[in-house]
């Protein structure tokens, strides 16, 4: 499996706001929050299997990003992620299964903003939950390791 590279961005900016609230109510805030955090949750809808969700327009300042996706280890089943950064060239398509570590790597331009699109392998409705990790210079922790509310 090749590096997350247009997914970083998308994900990781805009995924990694969403920890408890859930992207529809992520602030730009909330995205340097997580950031600077070393990363969060995020959660996206997903109703007959099928889900999606378009991020906020986010400065990015062509800062590279560098970290690891997680799909929560309670889910079931096989996903498909395609993330897209519509101000960008970058794209990123990856079949992953709950408790996987993808690490990636993304170089935005100035500005980022994700379109996500998820399938599961099962035509049912849940909220998927991804962990975005972010690798931080001054970071003990491993940016593949989630953290979960009320651990620390």
């Amino acid at each position: 499996m090749r590096p997350l590279s247009l997914l970083t961005i998308g994900l990781a900016l805009a995924l990694t706001t969403a920890a408890p609230r859930g992207v529809e109510a992520q602030t730009l805030g909330d995205v340097l929050d997580a950031m600077r955090a070393g990363g969060g949750w995020v959660r996206i809808p997903v109703q007959g299997g099928r889900g999606n969700l378009t991020t906020v327009t986010m400065p990015a300042a062509g800062r590279n990003l560098e970290g690891c996706l997680e799909i929560w280890s309670g889910h079931t089943g096989a996903w498909s992620l395609r993330v897209e950064d519509t101000f960008g060239n970058g794209s990123l398509e990856v079949d992953a299964a709950p408790a996987q570590d993808i690490p990636f790597t993304y170089e935005p331009g100035p500005f980022a903003r994700l379109a996500v699109d998820v399938e599961w392998s099962e035509p049912r409705d849940t909220t998927l939950l991804v962990w975005v990790g972010l690798t931080r210079a001054s970071a003990e922790r491993d940016p593949c390791e989630p953290v979960y509310p009320g651990s620390g």
